[in-house]
């Protein structure tokens, strides 16, 4: 019984060994797959984090309700292009096919820095940094406004901001009208009139022609520019050099010539010094002879 009990003993410490072991190789193996997927899920994460232009601006499903009234609608955009100048040019094509038109436009290249460059002839080198705008003011139909919007995503480098409305005709004519009041509480009746006339007039073209209201701008530039350092071109723009040594002993002479008659106003100073000397020299002679 005393060799089966060793043998068993013997059998069961191996047995142990053979299993740690095994889940010691196991353990890495399965750290590692954690290890991956976890990797994999920050980068999913990192890319759903990834600012991302719309699809689409509008819908174009309408509502039965946004059918059956008469709406003024007005949208405001702003967003990023790669060329200012290009995409002005296919709006302009886009608006012509739609029927629509360019009410206001504003184009304008802010300097947010500048640098200079002194050159030896006189010349300045200017280097700016400046961002090309465009705002543009757009009246479009309004059956029209939900497929010119979302014809705009092709032209986005990068989306910023959007605002949409869509007002019923008599609340924008109240609107309207509540603001001229404001504006004018003392003008004369005639002359309210012809305001709400024309506020009437312009609600009206409201309802028939959608605004927009566009800004976009592109990535900054650097434009260079050429200035004039107009001391350093007068310096350049003069005699020759034996001509203005010349000219420099004749402005010598004429300073010498003044200081001369300068000093000369103090004579009577200089009667009392020689006076001063000549006294004190009787004065010392008398004393050695005593």
């Amino acid at each position: 019984m005393s060799d089966l009990a060793k043998k068993l003993t013997l059998i069961l410490i191996i047995s142990s060994s053979v299993i740690a072991c095994s889940k010691k190789e196991e353990a890495p193996a399965g750290e590692a797959a954690i290890a991956t997927e976890s990797v994999a899920a920050a980068q999913d994460t990192s890319q759903s984090q990834t600012a991302k232009n719309p699809v689409q601006l509008l819908s174009d499903q309408q509502s039965t309700l946004e059918q059956s009234r008469q709406l003024v609608k007005t949208a405001q955009l702003q967003f990023e292009v790669k060329d200012v100048q290009k995409t002005t040019a296919i709006l302009e094509q886009q608006l012509l096919k739609q029927n629509g038109y360019i009410e206001e436009k504003q184009v304008n290249y802010q300097v947010s820095d500048s640098s200079q460059r002194e050159r030896l002839d006189g010349h300045i080198d200017v280097y700016e940094k400046i961002i090309p705008t465009v705002q543009l003011t757009i009246r479009v139909p309004n059956e029209q406004v939900t497929a010119f919007l979302n014809s705009l995503l092709p032209l986005m480098l990068n989306f910023n901001n959007q605002s949409y409305e869509a007002k019923r005709y008599e609340l924008k004519l109240l609107e309207e009208k509540l603001n001229t009041a404001n504006q004018s509480p003392s003008t004369s009746n005639t002359v309210n009139n012809q305001l709400q006339q024309l506020t009437q007039l312009e609600v009206k073209d409201r309802l028939t022609y959608s605004t927009i209201r566009i800004e976009y701008f592109q990535q900054a530039q650097v434009r260079k520019t050429q200035d004039l350092n107009i001391h350093r071109i007068a310096h350049l723009d003069s005699e020759p050099l034996m001509t203005r040594i010349a000219d420099a002993f004749k402005i010598g002479l004429s300073y010498f010539k003044e200081t001369i008659l300068w000093l000369i106003q103090f004579w009577a100073f200089f009667l009392v010094i020689v006076a001063v000397w000549f006294i004190r020299k009787v004065y010392k002679s008398r004393k050695q002879n005593s």
